[in-house]
């Protein structure tokens, strides 16, 4: 059999199904339709720490852990011992899987010469045969290359062991190979005459920060529309693949489950008394009437996606916790913040504060209506440290983690400062991932970003993104409209909503007053 005669048996050419054998990488696997063909070979090649090895173990991992099929590392470059506390590290623990017989490392560190290689390759063959295993690791083909130096017979000792030997077995192979800085082949290029799919991980630094990439060069099986990846190695996950979401996977606004942003805002008290009105002008049947429009366009329905911009007079924080605590305490669901540049700490103390501050409850008050701990969870993510991209699918494994109703987002304007010039794309790119990741799980989306003015917010880039628009800036009042409180004080808001449906603007009163005195800002 010559080797585009096995390339050509496993693309599913003629009335043969092809079998899939999942390379256990989430994303990965949905980008390359399922996983890897069962006995293709894959050639894994990358720069020196751009994780080769902790792939290709992955690989191994998954699938005796969660498919119960035996694989084998072999490593020409790495004592057993290193491999295994390395992968202990990162959360996969292979000397279980060994005593179960699901798992072999085959040391070659001494094979030195042609005879050597051959007999240690036929040794694998056997091994593979005895265990009856799916999957072989081969670490690496560069340390092959350096035994071997004749071209023809390492094109023949790849044919031999790899279309020969191993693929009629249905074992699936990762070839791991070294990839020179700034090369465009794989050393000799002799190794992409035998595989089915050529992976390349590599570096680039972007904003100051290393991003890994996992480059799909050739899948000879699936079609590839996203040909770089950015990738992260986790303890746990291991390896987490950033994969753009899809438009068509989009499901419309569900309004069996709406939420009425207002009415849980004219909710909130403390001590027994309102800490937010509304002020309408007009008679009081005219008001009557307008508050019940305004109820009604915000009262969002489950999945919809909200850009609140704020004057750089409002703060941002306030509005953050003052939606968290209307939200979770009204509706009694789970609530992520992910905030840019308030702490956890302050966040939450606020929330408490706002949300378990009732009529008969102390401070840090107790029964039904203090659900915030239950409800409630803050994540602080400082976008110096990381790149925009990896941001993106930290938000994404604190969603998947909590799975909530609702997500607030403060502070986008820090992530926009901070990315600089030159990386408006990038963080385009993200928010939108972001935006379609909340609608397509149904997560109503609260945007929170600051504008110098009201018209920057409407040219902002993805503003057609959302489905509403709020902009909330300062607004005086005269001492009478302070809650018939001259002597106390009240921030005044003037918030405008644009809707897909209507246009309206109305002012706020927020008692800063009674927060002050509860202490809801300690």
């Amino acid at each position: 059999m010559t080797a585009d005669a096995g390339v050509n048996g496993l693309t599913g050419m003629g009335s043969a199904k092809m079998e899939i054998s999942p390379s256990g990488i989430p994303g990965l696997d949905k980008l390359l339709q399922g996983g890897f063909p069962r006995g293709a070979v894959i050639l894994l090649a990358g720069n020196p720490g751009t994780g080769k090895t902790t792939f290709a173990a992955k690989f191994l991992y998954e699938g005796a852990l969660r498919l119960k099929e035996p694989g084998i590392y072999v490593s020409f470059v790495e004592p057993r011992h290193d491999f295994l506390r390395h992968m202990a590290s990162l959360g996969m623990e292979f000397e279980p899987l060994e005593e179960e017989g699901l798992f072999r490392y085959v040391e070659a560190l001494t094979v030195a010469d042609e005879e050597t290689l051959a007999s240690q390759l036929e040794d694998i063959i056997r091994t593979a045969t005895e265990m009856n295993a799916k999957r072989v690791v081969i670490d690496s083909i560069s340390a092959i290359l350096q035994i071997l130096q004749d071209k023809p017979k390492v094109r023949e000792l790849l044919q031999n062991f790899f279309v020969n030997g191993l693929k009629p077995l249905g074992i699936t192979s990762v070839l791991i190979a070294e990839y020179p800085y700034g090369a465009r082949v794989v050393d000799h290029g002799i190794e992409e005459f035998i595989v089915d799919a050529v992976f390349i991980l590599r570096f680039k630094i972007e904003q100051g920060k290393l991003q890994r990439i996992l480059e799909l060069r050739k899948a000879r099986w699936a079609p590839i529309h996203q040909a770089e990846l950015p990738f992260y190695t986790r303890p746990g996950i291991v390896i987490e693949i950033s994969l753009p979401e899809e438009p068509e996977e989009v499901p419309p606004v569900d309004y069996t489950r709406t939420c009425n942003v207002l009415e849980a805002l004219l909710a909130l008290s403390i001590g027994g008394e309102k800490l937010i009105e509304v002020s309408l002008p007009g008679t009081r049947r005219d008001r009557e009437d307008a508050r019940k429009v305004l109820s009604s366009i915000l009262s969002i329905p489950g999945g919809a996606q909200v850009l609140v911009g704020l004057s750089s007079t409002v703060s941002s924080k306030l509005i953050a916790s003052l939606l968290a605590a209307a939200l979770t305490r009204e509706s009694g669901r789970r609530t992520l913040v992910v905030s840019f540049k308030s702490s956890p700490q302050s966040i939450m103390s606020l929330v408490r504060c706002l949300a378990c501050s009732d009529a008969g409850n102390e401070r840090e008050g107790g029964g039904d209506s203090c659900r915030v701990d239950d409800l409630l969870y803050v994540v602080s993510l400082n976008p110096t440290a990381y790149t925009v991209n990896e941001i993106n699918d930290m938000i994404d494994l604190a969603v998947r983690r909590l799975k909530p109703d609702i997500a607030i987002t403060e502070g986008l304007e820090i992530l926009e400062a901070v990315a600089g010039k030159g990386n408006e794309n990038s963080i385009a790119y993200n928010m939108y991932n972001m935006v379609l990741r909340y609608k397509r799980r149904g997560i109503t989306g609260l945007w929170l970003q600051s504008f110098p003015l009201r018209q920057a917010m409407l040219k902002q880039t993805l503003t057609s993104m959302f489905d509403m628009g709020i902009y909330i800036e300062s607004s005086p009042y005269t001492s009478s409209q302070l809650m018939g409180r001259a002597s106390k004080l009240a921030l005044g808001l003037s918030l405008e909503v644009y809707h897909a449906i209507a246009h309206t603007s109305f002012n706020m009163l927020v008692d800063t007053y009674r927060l002050l005195r509860w202490n809801c800002f300690g």
